[in-house]
């Protein structure tokens, strides 16, 4: 991963695991100064998912009291001491608004119980950690209906008005969302504005990122295993969504993307979703969404905000310069497109690079060449100073 330019990773770092008798922290022993020491070495930094209960005070889904609560908090600070000011991160639980990750005697995900937690955790963290970034949410966001009639948990945007309506969300400095959904990612704008409208509305300057968000490439022509809540994407449309994902959460200003996930579950079974969200494949063979997620962090990783270009309805220009004042444009359409491409001043060094890196110029450039891209196979890459007219 630190090789093709990622820069944080998201892990779990579970209160049972360290936490095995009262008062008493284990980080050797449950691998995690391992992990910390092996990412720091590779200048990737961490995103600490803290999360789930501690049968040794309570329920081991929750936090629902506050002796819970006071040791869960305890067990932060402990963290944020062991790791903190080193740049990492620190977020409070995995989706407490579904029941798989939130659950008690009294009941599946609560509001109330979880802007409590955040409003014991998040100054224990502040405390041990000053320079610490905190994130709250983790909020399962999508799929809003079939969440409440299904009975998985509390739809995430009632979630997040709920917790915005407390001074909870004043404690931390970002809400992550999961916008995980069955179709292309340019959907996701519509639920990162609701987000932000709630925020706004309930008083909050809080901005929301990207904290979680997949697609898996399980076989569509096996019976499905588990809970299959997403359909299938072939490698292709993988890679080209992993992309785009991460360009349009960047230009809509999120400065967090986590794509679920880096590897596939070692022995996988091909109809199962939970198997196949990774970029290699459990023995590391890459799958060709890793080179277009190397490609995309080449092309633009280190540019500031884009700027918006108009094209037609569904198609997608963004221009980036980059610090050595290079011009790069990505560009793709949510269906088959025909554009017209045009050097604007030829040098000669123009050039379109495709999503997986190649090179793809086509010849004519400079008098102006048509060129027509399948929605799987963007974005690609404009290079120098090169003009996109929509093709009738």
């Amino acid at each position: 991963m630190a090789g093709i330019g990622v820069t944080q990773v998201r892990n779990d770092l579970a209160w049972n695991q360290i936490e095995k008798e009262r008062g008493v922290y284990d980080f050797e022993g449950a691998g995690y100064d391992t992990f910390v020491e092996a990412c720091e070495k590779l200048g990737l930094r961490i995103l600490f998912v803290l999360d789930y209960g501690n049968s040794l005070y309570g329920e081991n889904r929750a936090v629902v009291d506050g002796e819970g609560r006071r040791a869960f908090a305890a067990f932060a600070a402990a963290v944020a001491k062991r790791y903190g000011g080193r740049g990492h991160d620190w977020e409070i639980w995995n989706e407490p608004n579904v029941a798989k990750f939130w659950g008690s005697k009294e009941g599946g995900p609560d509001t109330v119980a979880y802007s409590e937690l955040v409003k014991a955790v998040a100054p224990a963290l502040r405390k041990a950690d000053p320079e610490a970034r905190i994130a709250a949410g983790a909020l399962f966001f999508t799929f809003a209906d079939s969440i409440e009639t299904g009975g998985y948990g509390i739809a995430g945007p009632r979630f997040l008005k709920e917790v915005a309506a407390t001074d909870a969300l004043s404690l931390v400095d970002e809400v992550t969302l999961h916008l995980y959904r069955p179709d292309q990612p340019e959907g996701a704008l519509e639920d990162i504005e609701l987000a932000q409208q709630i925020l706004k509305d309930a008083g909050h300057d809080v901005p929301v990122t990207s904290g979680e968000w997949g697609y898996s490439t399980y076989d569509p022509n096996v019976p499905p295993e588990g809970l299959a809540f997403l359909p299938p994407v072939s490698p292709e449309r993988q890679a080209s969504y992993y992309a785009r994902m991460l360009l349009l959460n960047f230009a809509n200003g999120l400065t967090r993307s986590i794509i679920y996930k880096n590897v596939d579950k070692r022995d996988p079974s091909p109809g199962h979703i939970e198997h196949h969200w990774g970029i290699t494949t459990a023995k590391l063979d890459k799958k060709p969404s890793y080179d277009a997620l190397k490609t995309a962090l080449k092309m633009v990783g280190d540019a500031p905000v884009p700027e918006r270009l108009d094209l037609a309805s569904k198609e997608y220009q963004l221009r980036f310069k980059k610090p050595d004042g290079a011009h790069v444009i990505a560009l793709w359409a949510e269906q088959k497109a025909t554009w017209t491409l045009k050097a604007e001043a030829p040098t000669g060094d123009e050039r379109v690079v495709g999503r997986d890196g190649d090179d793809i110029t086509p010849e004519g450039l400079a008098d102006g060449v048509e060129f027509t891209l399948e929605s799987d196979q963007g974005p690609i890459y404009l290079v120098g100073k090169i003009s996109v007219t929509r093709t009738k």
